[in-house]
């Protein structure tokens, strides 16, 4: 048999995406694929992140409107929370809050 190897998970970092969203078939692949990015970034304890959309849209390999429409279904499903961040400069990335979600 031939030697394989495989993920040694305690050694690799790896994200956690909730079963709710992989399996929400109102969700398409790139909305997943966000969700998924939001994921990897989140803080273990609070559950928050706030990756620029332009770190969002290259790594989960959707485009400005795609990320537009997926953060406002995100949302109104109930996965995540969008918080408007702002600094001395204007607008600062937005904080993003994982939730249970998925309510019809």
């Amino acid at each position: 048999m031939k030697e394989r190897d495989v993920l040694d998970r305690s050694k690799a970092p790896f994200s956690m995406v909730t079963n709710a969203v992989l399996k929400d078939r109102r969700l398409r692949a790139g909305d997943k694929s966000v969700y998924a990015i939001l994921c990897m970034y989140a803080d273990n304890d609070r559950l928050d992140c706030y990756p620029s959309r332009e770190t969002i849209m290259e790594e989960a390999g959707v485009s400005d409107n795609t990320l537009r429409n997926t953060i406002r279904k995100l949302k109104l499903l109930g996965y995540i929370d969008v918080d408007r961040r702002t600094n001395h400069r204007g607008q600062a990335t937005n904080l993003y809050v994982l939730l249970n979600g998925g309510g019809s």
